[in-house]
């Protein structure tokens, strides 16, 4: 089994090869924050109603190779679940993105988890090589001052100590959690999201865990079949809301945080951004499917 390694910030991961449009050079290259920024809002909805995209890997994630073709490679996801195949997320990205070779790390002392909205890597001489999204995972393999010496796709590298530290913090996971979110309130929805640059619903509760360390699936579909189901009187802030076709009996298409107060923090849909809604909103008093705890 042929892997590779994410070495730009976000590789998004595509449905096709022709997928992609003009407007989406910037993440064909990797660079997530321009290509959210300089995409209209209508071009943004774009992605989920001509269903252009699958999901998105972070810097140093782990790709499955399933072949090569030209100038792309299909690929699976491996640290993002889903019901569709046992090797993870499915798609199509650019080679140019990944590692030249398979990358094999040895044993560290721990896991580095980037906690901030984003973070400066640098090189051995403390100069920059790129900026990293919230949820990057990379293995520590020793301290230098202020600075945690890391492996990376592009060697070894250097993140500011501050970097993998909370910004924020509750009385439990599931409130921290909460807190993270808030940070990204009326941020846009982006659909395949999972970085600090967009998130579509379930990317926003999956980057939220991952943070944490809580290994979830990917969609709201997987989110739903699994974690700890939730009686109603028993629910705290971080467990995840699901809504569904039918009543609440069909299809799970969406997931929001809950906050307290029958309240939920969500990135509601395409067009639109991440706020607070009402459990009891009309539409989604109508679709409710439960809820699920993941964090301890």
């Amino acid at each position: 089994m042929e892997t590779r390694r994410v070495k730009v910030p976000v590789a998004t991961i595509w449905k096709s090869k022709s997928a992609p449009r003009p407007v989406d050079e910037p993440a064909l290259n990797g660079d997530g924050k321009k290509w959210v920024t300089q995409m209209s809002n209508e071009q943004s909805v774009k992605l989920s109603d001509d269903d252009l995209l699958e999901t998105q890997a972070l810097f140093n994630d782990e790709l499955i190779i399933d072949h090569f073709d030209g100038d792309w490679a299909k690929v699976f996801v491996s640290n993002q679940k889903d019901d569709s195949d046992s090797r993870g997320y499915p798609g199509w990205v650019p080679t140019k993105l990944l590692s030249d070779q398979q990358i094999t790390y040895p044993p560290v002392t721990s896991t580095v988890r980037v906690a901030a909205k984003s973070a400066q890597l640098y090189d051995a001489n403390k100069k920059p090589l790129i900026e990293i999204s919230l949820g990057t995972i990379l293995p520590e393999v020793g301290i230098d001052g202020d600075y945690l010496e890391v492996a990376t796709p592009l060697g070894k590298a250097y993140l500011d100590k501050q970097a993998s530290v909370l910004p924020v913090s509750g009385q439990n996971s599931g409130e921290t959690m909460v807190e993270m979110a808030r940070q990204f309130l009326g941020m846009r929805y982006l659909w395949g999201g999972i970085s600090s640059y967009g998130f579509d619903c379930s990317g926003l509760v999956y980057s939220m865990h991952r943070v944490l360390g809580f290994d979830i699936p990917r969609d709201a579909d997987d989110q739903h079949d699994g974690g700890m189901p939730v009686a109603p009187e028993a629910i705290l802030p971080g467990d995840l809301v699901f809504f569904g076709y039918d009543h609440g009996r069909g299809y799970v298409h969406h997931v929001g945080m809950y906050i307290g107060e029958g309240k939920m923090i969500e990135s509601r849909t395409p067009g639109k951004t991440i706020d607070i809604a009402s459990l009891t909103e009309p539409k989604f008093a109508s679709e409710f499917a439960g809820f699920r705890r993941y964090w301890r």
